[in-house]
């Protein structure tokens, strides 16, 4: 016997081989009460009308199957690198649509601080999730160990002040570059890696840092080759100061990955069978050459003076995989 229960009212139902009793209980409260109602019907008049119960019980199929809903943090303020990371997800999610059915993904500001994006991602019932570079403060958290981005977000862009651009030109190793202050966000794994590699580094939210380097608070401010470029950089707060240094960049084992909270067990085995498949297929290569085919052409031009540090907080698997991205092989991965 089954008790099938909403809000309003119990029904009982004594057919134990009812297809659409069992889909009532899976349904729980959110069950629609006209299945339930249409349920008990069925089961006491057995049989009588079969075409109206395989009728309802795909109706009842349809509403149950109608996937996961993904909240998903995006940063406007770096469009070339969200945009991407949206696209990649949508791609996952269409791969592994077969076995896990339809998906929805709904954008929201990432405006918080990496601590508040780990208490809201607990806290929260819903699927949370963002991609961001590897983090230990994430550790409570489930990693989808597939980077996005090939490797690549470790190429760091200079955006100086033009002022400054003839000093930069004269870089030429760390020690040199140490003579810049660097400007960076709250809770950026970036800030380590750079005082971990003897910078002084002053801190603030993205979207002030673009006028206080304006305003020379600081000299550097270091973003991926693939979070910027000028066109962007023009619309920014006090960018007609800026510039992107032309024959300098920074660069640093930097793998972006998805996070999410460790309850969405489901999600969890989704996403990583689809970020899996699309990786060995070339789905994520083709994607990432169509939105990035300029920029990973920069990386080898003649004359660019690449700056390589470490990254000691990178776990070494991490380090091991990213050694087999071709478009990382000029760069020494080396842990200390």
């Amino acid at each position: 016997m089954y008790i099938l229960k909403t809000k309003q009212i119990n029904y009982t139902c004594y057919y134990p081989f009812c297809t659409l009793c069992q889909l009532c209980i899976r349904l729980g409260d959110e069950a629609l009460i006209i299945f339930k109602i249409i349920c008990v019907f069925r089961c006491a008049v057995r049989l009588t009308f079969f075409p109206l119960w395989l009728a309802i019980s795909s109706v009842v199929i349809s509403f149950q199957s109608y996937g996961d809903d993904f909240n998903f943090l995006f940063n406007s303020q770096l469009p070339l690198r969200s945009d991407y990371e949206l696209e990649v997800l949508t791609l996952v999610l269409q791969s592994t649509k077969s076995e896990y059915g339809d998906f929805s993904i709904t954008t929201e500001e990432s405006g918080y601080t990496i601590a508040r994006q780990i208490k809201i991602a607990q806290e929260s019932p819903d699927i949370f999730m963002w991609a961001s570079p590897y983090n230990p403060i994430n550790q409570h958290l489930s990693i989808i160990e597939y980077p996005i981005f090939n490797g690549v977000l470790g190429l760091r862009s200079l955006v100086i002040h033009k002022n400054n651009l003839k000093n930069i030109n004269l870089v030429t190793s760390i020690a040199d570059l140490r003579r810049f202050t660097i400007g960076q966000g709250p809770g950026w794994m970036d800030v380590s890696i750079y005082k971990d590699n003897g910078f002084e580094v002053v801190e603030a939210r993205l979207n002030k840092l673009f006028n206080m380097l304006s305003n020379e608070r600081f000299e550097l401010l270091p973003l991926g080759k693939l979070e910027i470029d000028l066109q962007t950089l023009s619309r920014k707060q006090g960018g007609h100061n800026l510039t992107i240094a032309p024959n300098h960049m920074i660069f640093y084992p930097h793998p972006v990955l998805f996070h999410l909270n460790q309850k969405h067990k489901k999600v969890i085995d989704r996403l990583s069978q689809g970020m899996q498949k699309i990786t060995q297929n070339g789905e994520l290569a083709a994607l990432f050459e169509k939105h990035f085919s300029h920029e990973t052409a920069l990386i080898n031009q003649a004359g660019m003076t690449v700056i390589t540090m470490q990254n000691n907080t990178l776990p070494k698997k991490y380090l091991e995989r990213m050694k087999s991205l071709p478009l990382l092989n000029r760069f020494s991965m080396t842990k200390k």
